[in-house]
């Protein structure tokens, strides 16, 4: 009795497991196609964002070494671990902004891949060129964004080493003569930090605009004078 006890939950077990497996297999179906797109589109998006938030914290970065130099006050303390705590912000926001565009050029190859597999399936010549022509296009369009995105982060690392090295000397010579020393260092930084600015701007847009046209679901973003009318309303 006991015997046929365990068999049946053994059975049971088995019977458990398929269903998972199966569960698996129609989980990995559903994922295919514009599912895959909205995940790039997504991850786009996402980049977007974190691209954003980079070019905020190289803005606040050279705010802080603005003042350090050219405004420090009778504690130059204060100024300098300012600019010193904007700098490891910015080093934080461009790691994460780094790590975002690998996993951004993963969804995208999942999709083109999945894009594949459907071209598989298509019986008709005429469909099938239509399509590879739309997947090729797709494909070069991934290719320029991932080209322009790591474009802004190879300039973005020397800033930051630049940046660094302005803090290392100031850490040792943080002194007005030391200050005044580094104002041409700082101009320069400033001058650099203005060409990154725009080529974040460009890289910004242009994730924007492909996730739009990557995504089968239209974002529709209230403007910023509806949102401040609805905080007013709220």
């Amino acid at each position: 009795m006991q015997n046929k006890i365990k068999s049946k939950k053994s059975r049971a077990s088995n019977v458990g497991w398929i269903c998972v497996a199966a569960a698996v297999v129609c989980a990995g179906c559903s994922t295919e196609g514009y599912h895959k797109s909205n995940a790039a589109a997504m991850s786009m998006q996402t980049a977007a964002q974190e691209v954003r938030a980079e070019s905020q914290a190289l803005e606040l970065t050279m705010e802080g070494l603005r003042n350090l130099v050219n405004e420090p006050g009778a504690d130059l303390r204060r100024p300098y671990k300012h600019f010193s705590s904007s700098l490891a912000e910015l080093v934080v926001a461009s790691n994460r902004t780094e790590t975002t565009g690998k996993r951004m050029e993963e969804r995208s190859a999942a999709y083109l891949q999945a894009w594949d597999r459907q071209l598989g399936l298509i019986d008709f010549d005429h469909v099938r060129e239509v399509s590879q022509s739309r997947k090729t296009e797709v494909a070069n369009h991934f290719e320029a964004v991932a080209r322009r995105y790591q474009e802004s982060q190879a300039v973005m690392k020397p800033l930051i080493s630049y940046l660094q090295d302005i803090k290392h000397a100031l850490n040792t010579d943080l002194t007005s003569p030391g200050l005044e020393s580094m104002k041409g260092v700082a101009q320069n930084a400033s001058d650099n930090a203005a060409k990154v600015h725009v080529a974040l701007d460009a890289l910004i847009s242009e994730l924007s605009n492909s996730s739009s046209r990557m995504s089968s679901i239209a974002y529709q973003q209230a403007r910023p004078n509806q949102q401040g009318r609805q905080g007013q309303e709220n």
